[in-house]
């Protein structure tokens, strides 16, 4: 079987540049004083100036981010969810213990396997929640063996999709950062008569993504790293920046992201780093 394509992450009907584009500069959380961007990765919540300007959706069933504890939150996609769903996005940081309040019977765990079932097959009706592991492959694993209600609980999983993410991963193009994985469960839930109702859980990650697009389109002379997927910069079709100043030639640059979220891949792949 080959590669999956890529989705088209363009035909996602958010348009985050719009508003987001607005925030020039660092500020400081109203809540805990941290010098955040959008949003707060500890406290979940935007900054002052984009309150009551983000999209605010709700979920068919409710969500459960459990977080392994070295998992640091700067790196973290998943908070995007929680940003755009607060009423139906809990985060957790992970413990032996963490989801012993938990229904089995009434809650899926989001995780790949040959005895999960795929989503786009299942009737959801019966599930009120499901919970979604946020680490590498290697923390889910051990996550999954220290915790028996995550044993206990029917997996589900999604169709395989090569990612857009940013960041070199050295694992296969499937392993899809934590909001992708997100986005498709819910999408894949609703079938054939989805029309965009779940598009903003990636807000954050289309504006990420369409921001470095622009920054390698505006300095062609910068070197995209090589292990990378193949073409991952689009130069033909990436709008460039025109606030980027360009790079002297001959010069080797490295885009300076002004975000924190650098994720690494989560375990929604077909190969099983260790």
């Amino acid at each position: 079987m080959g590669s999956p394509d890529s989705y088209d992450i363009h035909a996602l009907e958010v348009s985050p540049q719009l508003v987001l584009d607005t925030c020039k500069e660092r500020v400081s959380c109203g809540f805990c004083g941290k010098s955040v961007k959008f949003f707060c990765y500890y406290c979940y919540k935007p900054v002052a100036g984009l309150e009551g300007r983000l999209p605010q959706i709700r979920l068919p069933f409710k969500l459960d981010v459990v977080k392994h504890p070295n998992e640091l939150d700067g790196k973290s996609t998943a908070v995007h969810a929680k940003i755009v769903a607060p009423q139906d996005v809990d985060i957790i940081t992970f413990t032996d213990t963490c989801l012993d309040g938990v229904d089995v019977q009434t809650t899926a765990l989001l995780f790949p396997g040959p005895d999960a079932q795929d989503v786009a097959e299942m009737d959801m009706t019966s599930i009120e929640r499901v919970v979604v592991i946020d680490g590498t492959w290697s923390q889910a694993k051990a996550m999954m063996r220290n915790c028996s209600q995550l044993q206990r609980m029917q997996k589900v999983t999604i169709k395989p999709r090569r990612t857009r993410f940013w960041r070199f991963q050295n694992v296969d193009d499937q392993y899809l950062a934590t909001i992708e994985a997100i986005y498709f469960l819910y999408r894949d839930s609703v079938g054939s008569n989805y029309n965009g109702e779940y598009d903003a859980l990636m807000y954050f990650y289309k504006y990420f993504y369409e921001h470095i697009q622009s920054e390698y389109a505006s300095q062609p002379e910068r070197c995209f790293n090589h292990r990378h997927q193949k073409n991952y910069i689009e130069y033909d079709s990436a709008a460039p920046n025109p606030n980027v100043r360009l790079a002297k030639p001959d010069t080797v640059a490295k885009v300076n992201y002004d975000f924190d979220d650098l994720e690494l891949g989560n375990m929604f792949g077909s190969a099983d780093p260790e």
